[in-house]
């Protein structure tokens, strides 16, 4: 019986760009222990985890970037519940990777999987690491961000997707920011209430939200160190501050350390409320969605990553 399900996601850049067909390679290296699945709309997502749920599929892989991983693991989550879910191997594929950095997981796709294989021949216990999620409506996420979290993506995201990219919108945000250009679409307010575990934030201009479960956010950025210091909370920073103060404290959010000054958050939260005097964007694992103005972020299922 196979062990590991595996669905690749034929649209994730590194899928499409490779010269190798990606889900023979990992048929080759998996063997009688996989079963590979292409999956290209959430609708065939549901009927192949429907499949490994009942042929008792143990591990679930993904095969893809963040934006994937956050699609199957909430469309597992909602599947096997009110069981947990199976453990989840991430053959790494993304631009980021930051899911699969949260537990130190070396090298590409299909190395990990030929170490997962290893394990399974020798008869091993394969080691796993608990990871809280956090929660939206019926979706699930490692990281959730709004403000400038959005807007960044939303310029990254238009054309070409890849590093010198993200480096060039980098830039952009240290020069809009410093020079406070007017109308500026990268840093673009929220204006709301929001509620941190029941205290009503000081401030309702909101410059950006980011929280997560994970430290990693790509690009060398670690600005949650917190988010796993206690089970059942996310590490979250909210500001208020203007463009130049944050472009000013740049290297403060790089490396994790507190903003300062008076429009701004940072703690361990396990709930949080927006309400919004117009619609908005948000990100979930770098993915986008729109809001009506309202939303709840609050803790989710955990759930077990895999670490070979």
């Amino acid at each position: 019986m196979h062990t590991i399900g595996i669905i690749v996601n034929p649209h994730a850049r590194s899928v499409k760009k490779s010269k190798k067909d990606i889900p023979d390679l990992l048929r080759q290296i998996g063997g009688e222990y996989v079963d590979v699945r292409l999956s290209t709309s959430l609708d065939e997502l549901d009927r192949i985890l429907l499949d490994f749920k009942k042929n008792g599929i143990s591990c679930i892989a993904t095969c893809g970037g963040d934006g994937t991983i956050h699609h199957i693991v909430s469309h597992m989550i909602n599947m096997y519940a009110p069981s947990a879910p199976p453990p989840l191997l991430i053959l790494k594929g993304g631009t980021m990777d930051n899911i699969a950095r949260t537990i130190n997981l070396k090298g590409k796709g299909p190395d990990i999987l030929r170490r997962m294989v290893a394990a399974l021949e020798s008869g091993k216990d394969f080691e796993t690491h608990r990871r809280d999620t956090m929660k939206i409506g019926n979706r699930y996420c490692f990281l959730f961000g709004l403000g400038l979290t959005t807007n960044f993506l939303d310029a990254v995201y238009e054309g070409e997707k890849g590093t010198i990219k993200n480096l060039k919108v980098i830039a952009r945000a240290i020069y809009e920011g410093l020079t406070d250009k007017k109308g500026s679409s990268l840093f673009k307010r929220v204006n709301a209430r929001v509620v941190a575990d029941g205290k009503e934030l000081p401030f309702r201009e909101i410059m950006a939200i980011l929280a997560g479960t994970v430290e990693h956010i790509g690009m060398g950025f670690s600005p949650l160190p917190r988010a796993n210091e206690k089970e059942g909370t996310f590490h979250i920073i909210i500001t208020g501050e203007k463009p130049i103060e944050g472009v000013k404290q740049f290297f403060r959010i790089k490396k994790g350390l507190p903003m300062k000054g008076q429009y701004n958050f940072n703690g361990l939260i396990s709930k949080l409320s927006i309400e919004a005097d117009a619609p908005f964007r948000y990100t979930m694992d770098g993915e986008l969605f729109d809001c009506d103005g309202n939303m709840i972020v609050e803790m989710g299922i955990p759930v077990e990553l895999v670490y070979v």
